[in-house]
């Protein structure tokens, strides 16, 4: 072993921390090529080892190695490009300079090694899995194939690469840096590149129609490539060696485990094996485009995005707009598809689709034949999980659904007023799309990206106002941007929601509106036998739970439904108990309902409250039960406030002319302290709670519906009377109760005290009713 002199630092800090490549064997070989630096690049074509060796030269320029080594590896040099960190693949090793083409062909060649050697490509594969790629590795080497596979290996990469004066010249001479397959492959046109390994022409063409191919059946199991174009392979493969298709199943192996650790399991690996053998035979037709959404959303849906959100996305076109959009993706390819746009709703998805086939009409391509379409301008706007990316997603969904398909196909979309998509003509029948967003977009998403470290409740409230504007909700943004803290809300007062157990009767239960899922969890634990099942109509909550669902292997079930629908979903006499935890005064609050009286729709009515019992209630059996627990009015009476800290006032204030519910008002007393309603104090009082952030959509709520004794009456009567409902009879602890959060949250901030001056508690913030049905 040569020491230091051989491997520089910076190719040893990197091996060092990467960890996946033996550091005393790649150290040797390296001193090997510096010692014969005639002998390559034949040594890379031989063996792996020394191509490995030869990469790691490339990290540490100005060492006696890379003097050696980089000027005889023509090409390769361009891997060496410093750059952000590539998109979805496994974090870089914590070194100073990040090249990550350089990595991600380090690894490939590091899976061929452990394939050669006998060893698994990937910790997710079995000994089955692995013992079919090591046999067929070792065919190849018993073939002489294994030199054309690791050639291509080394050169996947190299036209994502080079410094601006290189990709300049390349595109000067006609080379494709638009489609990286295809700019490999012109880059090797040339054989005098590829004669300096002593490749045969037979091995040469191999290379060739590897690296132009490499990829593509990855990409064609998770919908980005269609079936067309395999086209050009099976033409080649009588002219190729007869394990053409077996070479390129190893590269697309070690190029896909290259990736991130995991990646290759049994599944993935047993489907390219499948695809590997199709190769010499006609690929299935083109897919129905519902399929092929699901594909490029596959991780979505591996997260627990409902698969029927793809199904009503497409079911919304009309048919003749879906059989257009069908036809011209047929022979499209779409690169980085599923980074740049899967974070998009599947109908958002969709419509960047239509952009892109209607931009390449536009420009006159043939879309009947095969074509390409660059989406990866769009990966650093819309994907991470940075808060600009976030809002910039939603802010693109906003702007799109101005717009429909068919105007996105007929590629003359108007811009609106956050953006347009924009598309340029590449090379070789490519379409290179891209999003623009207007100033007012730009500033926008900094405003919203900003707030989120602001606490006052004003800052909010002009923001809610500025997304109003636009048709963006902002409690959509806070909900995203917040997720975790909001489910982790949703979550809390855990012993609080236990109490609903107690009354709950075993069976098939269903609870409407499961928010973060914690009434799901404890229904699973206390009732082990019961059919457990969540309905909500928020997509966005169905996919969070399903996901846990899946992570966690929970046994309760959800289902996506608007629960006015209940009997649709469940038959009436079928369900035993059905459980509203706070949501009830949500339905009041936002659910536009007409009166009774024929007059039009509006919120805050209580027929949508009694319409959705009345549903929950047709589902039950006799003997089966409505648990609802939300917030209640107190009764009538007057509060005198204190108001201690120093946002409170400017609080209330804002409370007064933004609350939705209702008209808020207050005498002033001459000491400085108010006067209000015991309702109008507790709905302030407890929106005060929940801070500046939760503030702009808390006043759109009215937390407490009626008073308890006139709810549980209410309810009862809506249900048919006391012959067919029963109110159980319950401690008053119990019906009528104050969290202690709300306790805690106005301690020090605000002082409560009756008409008499007399201290007196908060009005109690929720109740428990249990109702029964008798017949």
């Amino acid at each position: 072993m040569l020491g230091v002199s051989a491997l520089g630092p910076e190719a040893r800090a990197w091996l060092v921390a990467d960890g996946t490549v033996e550091l005393d064997a790649i150290e040797a070989a390296l001193a090997r090529l510096v010692a014969t630096p005639d002998a390559l690049p034949r040594a890379l074509a031989d063996d792996t080892t020394a191509a490995l060796a030869a990469l790691a030269a490339l990290r540490d320029p100005g060492t006696a190695a890379h003097a050696a080594v980089a000027p005889r590896l023509g090409l390769l040099g361009a891997l060496a490009e410093p750059a952000p960190p590539a998109v979805e693949h496994a974090p870089p090793p914590a070194v100073a300079v990040a090249r990550p083409l350089l990595d991600h062909v380090t690894h490939a060649l590091a899976g061929l090694a452990r394939l050669e050697r006998g060893v698994a490509l990937d910790p997710a594969m079995t000994a089955a899995i692995t013992a079919a790629a090591v046999d067929e590795v070792a065919t190849l080497g018993q073939v002489g194939a294994l030199p054309a596979v690791r050639v291509a290996l080394l050169h996947l990469a190299v036209a994502k690469g080079g410094d601006v004066a290189t990709r300049r010249a390349w595109a000067a001479a006609g080379v494709n840096l638009d489609v990286h397959n295809l700019g490999a492959e012109d880059l090797l046109a040339d054989d005098a590149t590829l004669a300096g390994y002593a490749l045969d022409d037979a091995a040469r063409a191999l290379v060739r129609a590897l690296v132009a191919n490499h990829g593509l059946a990855g990409q064609h199991l998770r919908g980005e490539t269609p079936a067309s174009a395999f086209a050009p392979l099976r033409a080649a493969l009588p002219s190729l060696p007869p394990y053409a298709a077996a070479a390129l199943h190893v590269i697309n192996l070690c190029d896909t485990a290259a990736v991130r650790p995991g990646l290759v399991d049994d599944a993935l690996a047993t489907e390219l094996t499948a695809l590997r053998d199709r190769l010499v035979e006609a690929l299935p037709a083109t897919r129905p485009l519902a399929e092929r959404l699901r594909r490029l959303r596959a991780g979505r849906q591996r997260a627990g995005e409902p698969a029927r959100a793809v199904d009503d996305a497409v079911a919304a076109l009309a048919p003749a707009t879906a059989a257009t959009l069908t036809a011209r993706l047929a022979d499209a390819q779409l690169w980085y598809c599923e980074a740049a746009t899967a974070s998009l709703s599947p109908a958002a998805q969709l419509k960047v689709l239509a952009a892109a086939a209607g931009a390449a009409t536009r420009a006159g391509v043939a879309v009947g034949e095969p074509w390409h379409a660059q989406l990866g301008a769009l990966v650093p706007r819309l994907f991470g999980d940075g808060a600009r990316v976030r809002y910039r997603v939603r802010v693109v969904e906003a702007q799109l659904a101005a717009v429909s398909v068919d105007e996105l196909l007929g590629g003359a979309a108007p811009p609106g007023p956050l953006g347009a998509f924009a598309a340029t003509l590449g090379r070789d029948r490519c379409v290179v799309l891209d999003w623009q967003p207007s100033d007012e977009a730009d500033a926008l998403v900094t405003l919203l990206s900003i707030y989120e470290t602001k606490s006052s409740a004003a800052f909010h409230a002009t923001l809610k106002a500025l997304c109003d504007l636009y048709g963006l909700r902002k409690d959509e943004f806070d909900r995203v941007a917040n997720e975790a803290d909001y489910l982790a809300t949703m979550n809390a007062a855990r012993s609080d929601k236990e109490r609903m157990l107690d009354h709950c009767q075993p069976g098939r239960v269903v609870e409407v509106g499961p928010g973060g899922g914690v009434v799901l969890d404890l229904l699973e634990a206390r009732l082990p036998d019961s059919d457990v099942l969540g309905v909500d109509v928020s997509t966005e909550v169905i996919a969070a739970l399903e996901a846990r669902r899946a992570r966690e292997g929970r046994r309760w079930r959800v289902h996506h439904a608007d629960a006015f629908a209940l009997p649709e979903l469940c038959p009436p006499g079928t369900v035993d108990t059905v459980i509203f935890c706070s949501i009830l005064h949500e339905i009041y609050s936002y659910v536009a309902y007409p009166g009774d009286d024929g007059s039009p729709p509006r919120r805050f009515r209580t027929e949508a409250v009694r319409d959705l019992l009345r549903a929950a209630f047709t589902t039950l059996r006799v003997g089966g039960r409505l648990v609802i627990r939300d917030g209640v009015a107190p009764p009538p009476g007057v509060r005198r406030l204190t108001l201690l800290a120093d946002d409170a006032r400017p609080m209330l204030e804002l409370f007064a002319a933004q609350f939705e519910g209702r008209a808020i008002r207050w005498t002033e007393l001459a000491d400085g302290r108010i006067e209000m309603s015991t309702p109008d104090a507790m709905e302030f009082l407890y929106t005060y709670t929940w801070g500046p952030a939760s503030f702009p959509y808390e006043v759109r709520e009215q937390y407490g519906v009626m008073a308890y004794d006139a709810y549980v009456e209410a309810i009862v009567g809506w249900l048919g009377g006391p012959d067919t409902a029963v109110a159980v009879a319950l401690p008053p602890g119990e019906r009528s109760y104050l969290q202690p959060g709300y306790r805690d949250g106005l301690a020090g901030k605000v002082e409560l005290t009756d008409e008499h001056d007399r201290p007196t508690p908060l009005p109690d913030s929720n109740c428990l009713i249990v109702v029964e049905r008798r017949t």
